[in-house]
């Protein structure tokens, strides 16, 4: 009962009386939701409910435990239109050669590529070239902002005349199966992870944020999304967002992996205020995008200093696509690990103390994924020698945290594993030592074949809704927990923040 209360943010108990505080957050979901998304909500005088006078009933409390998952009464969710930039297709031509995948995952070879494939390559901006004659004056800071003003001024980039939220759609192929995810691009009001209102699901590794945030100063601007997720199980978003697919998308760009890209613009007030009203009791967990959101709040903490005494501003929201967590599309594949330069001491330790955490089973290379799944299991290789592990029971009460962590195969590789058997601690992980990361299985036990890698531990793929239960339990993941496909693309929409 505690812990009901101490989600509604009070922290006394108000069993037989009038409860103003509750009835405060029960008026505010009955004009905005109740009489959708709560129609069997009762309590006394309901009829006569003035928002003062208001006795809880067990069957309200029961009600807002099933409803109560990312939503909660204090600081609400806060998302607007905007006018986005975006390119003139009459003059870049085909917008699947101007757009790139975000900064964060071109490879050296892709950053190439992608400045080749056409000269206004959205590359220029996110990621532009390091040059040895770079300086403080002249560097791939300053050429993007170069860049970004000459395309605004040119007309390459336009800006959108009327706010708008942006319906954005992937299409792809995973398994052998069309898949579809559907979302929308708005601007999200940034707040402090403490605050509970965004909520991220994994821990971050220590690389600089530096240079992102250089970017955001010097072009004053969102050119990538952070990735976000909500709880509609109703689908009333979904459903106004379908009503504008039924139209010609205003972009498609197809990208190097085949995914089709489309983006409309929904201008309609009545129903940008439906969206709006509805995500702001919710809360929003991260799905991809913790170093740009993270980034963010240090540059909107820059602005606030910059403009003391200053309202709202531009800065203190964010870009994001959200994407409701229950479209069953929603596609998570997991990120392997294989560890290098450890000492003999320590790998022999895995054979001795392994037995004793997990039950070990023996596989092959080639049935490695497929023996993991069924068992349920962590595949394990090592030169010549391929294994499953499934962490006993008992084992699974060593991990800390809450069940919900404690069910994540992932959490038992990197607490019984690495940390408890191989002396890997988080603080380790930060600076990446002796862990490497790769999403291709294939690659993590080549690495370890070559001499490369002395282990690689495999992972099944991780549920959905797994992501959200930790991040509503208030804890993360570890880093690298999950790779959300496809990721999301750079160059549909970006948003200034001078507007």
């Amino acid at each position: 009962m505690g812990a009901v209360w101490t989600f509604l943010g009070r922290s006394a108990l108000c069993r037989q009386g009038p409860c103003p505080r509750i009835g405060e957050i029960y008026a505010g979901w009955w004009r905005t939701l109740g009489k959708q998304r709560l129609p069997r909500l009762r309590a006394a005088n309901e009829s006569a409910f003035d928002g003062r006078k208001f006795w809880v009933t067990p069957d309200l409390l029961a009600h807002v435990i099933i409803v109560g998952l990312f939503q909660r009464g204090e600081l609400l969710a806060e998302i607007r239109p905007f006018r986005g930039v975006r390119y003139d297709q009459s003059i870049v031509g085909d917008l699947s050669k101007v757009v790139c995948p975000p900064y964060d995952v071109i490879s050296p070879e892709d950053r190439v590529y992608y400045h080749n494939l056409h000269p206004n390559n959205y590359v220029r901006l996110v990621l532009g070239e390091d040059r040895a004659t770079d300086t403080d004056d002249n560097n791939r800071f300053t050429r993007a902002k170069a860049c970004l003003e000459e395309w605004l001024a040119s007309g390459i980039l336009k800006q959108d005349t009327v706010p708008a939220i942006y319906v954005y759609e992937q299409t792809f192929q995973c398994e052998n199966q069309q898949r579809t995810v559907l979302g929308f691009i708005c601007a999200v009001k940034l707040y402090d992870y403490s605050d509970k209102v965004i909520l991220p699901h994994e821990n971050t590794l220590a690389k600089p944020k530096s240079d992102l945030i250089r970017l955001m100063r010097s072009v004053r601007a969102n050119l990538d999304c952070v990735y976000g997720l909500y709880a509609d199980e109703e689908y009333i978003v979904d459903s106004i967002l379908r009503e504008s697919v039924q139209q010609a998308p205003a972009a498609i760009a197809t990208d190097k992996d085949g995914v089709r890209h489309s983006l409309w613009l929904l201008t309609d007030k009545e129903a940008i205020h439906a969206i709006v009203e509805f995500i702001d009791p919710c809360q929003i967990a991260i799905a991809d995008g913790h170093h740009r959101y993270e980034t963010a709040l240090a540059y909107r903490e820059e602005c606030r200093c910059e403009q003391q005494g200053s309202n709202q501003q531009p800065c203190d929201y964010a870009l994001m696509t959200l994407v409701n967590v229950y479209q069953k599309d929603l596609t998570v594949f997991p990120t392997h690990r294989v560890i290098y330069n450890l000492s003999e001491d320590a790998l022999a330790r895995l054979n001795s103390e392994l037995p004793k955490l997990f039950d070990i089973e023996p596989s092959s290379p080639d049935t490695l994924l497929l023996d993991m799944r069924s068992r349920g299991a962590i595949g394990m290789f090592t030169p010549g020698r391929a294994t499953t592990l499934r962490a006993r029971p008992y084992s699974q009460e060593l991990i800390p945290g809450s069940e919900a962590s404690r069910r994540l195969e992932l959490n038992a590789l990197h607490k019984l594993i690495l940390e408890r058997i191989l002396g890997i601690d988080e603080e380790k992980l930060r600076h990446q030592m002796h862990v490497t990361y790769t999403r291709d299985p294939k690659e993590a036990l080549d690495l370890v074949s070559s001499g490369k890698g002395q282990v690689a531990f495999l992972l099944n793929n991780i549920d959905v809704k797994s992501v959200l239960d930790v991040a509503a339990a208030g804890e993360k993941m570890p880093q690298k927990a999950t790779y959300f496909y496809p990721k999301l693309l750079s160059g549909l929409v970006a948003r200034l923040h001078t507007q």
